[in-house]
């Protein structure tokens, strides 16, 4: 199997300024719109990095090499690599393109996202694959903060929600981090009192401990 990116995502960041401002209640003009603009960057790649995955749209030309040995009869689908699909552009077989009436995608709920199947179709019954190889284009992604859904309207889900939340969450710590020194574990103050900051620990991947367990879900398996 070959996965390979035909057209890469236009839109990266997860999440809006304004978005930032409002739920970590940063003031307008404080800090400056480039530096809330480079946080959100910084934490949207972080945050892709560490997921393993591309969140915003991306368009996919995968190939499977079949087994016909390994088919089962009634076919139960190739897996996409990608997730949630939005749209399947073609599918050839050893290089013949197939007509829409001879596959159809399934989707399998999983928690969080959805795993999407490929299963071919013959008078309108899921068979095994035959030939040697079935190459697949097809769109993947999530519909980012602030993108319009264009013209035609794009099919594809919303970011979810509790990712936006992460990325904040992100934002926030670098906002908080802005201004100290992050050598400093915890202070007093005579007559204030003390305070003690959150230190990422030698284990941890993201400096934020609740947006790390929230997008713990999203990571995709690696594999050597």
């Amino acid at each position: 199997m070959s996965v390979m990116v035909i057209k890469s995502a236009t839109a990266r960041n997860l999440t809006t300024a304004a978005a930032a401002r409002a739920d970590l209640g940063l003031p307008d003009g404080s800090p400056a719109d480039e530096q809330i603009g480079r946080w959100i960057a910084q934490a949207s790649a972080s945050v892709a990095s560490f997921c393993r995955r591309t969140f915003g749209r991306e368009t996919m030309r995968e190939r499977f090499e079949i087994d016909w040995r390994r088919c089962r009869e009634d076919g139960e689908g190739l897996l996409l690599s990608r997730a949630p699909v939005v749209q399947i552009v073609s599918v050839k077989v050893d290089g013949f393109v197939l007509a829409p009436s001879a596959y159809e995608l399934a989707e399998q709920s999983a928690h969080p996202v959805s795993l999407f199947y490929l299963r071919h179709l013959l008078d309108g019954e899921a068979r095994a694959w035959a030939g040697r190889a079935v190459t697949v284009e097809y769109e993947a992604g999530w519909l980012l903060p602030g993108e319009a859904r264009g013209e035609p309207a794009t099919t594809a889900p919303d970011l979810p929600a509790d990712v936006e939340r992460a990325v904040i969450q992100l934002v926030g710590a670098a906002a908080s981090a802005s201004g100290r020194d992050m050598m400093v574990k915890s202070e007093d103050v005579e007559g204030v009192g003390s305070f003690s900051y959150y230190v990422q620990g030698a284990s941890a991947a993201l400096p934020h401990p609740e947006a790390e367990t929230t997008l713990a879900q999203y990571r995709r398996m690696a594999f050597a």
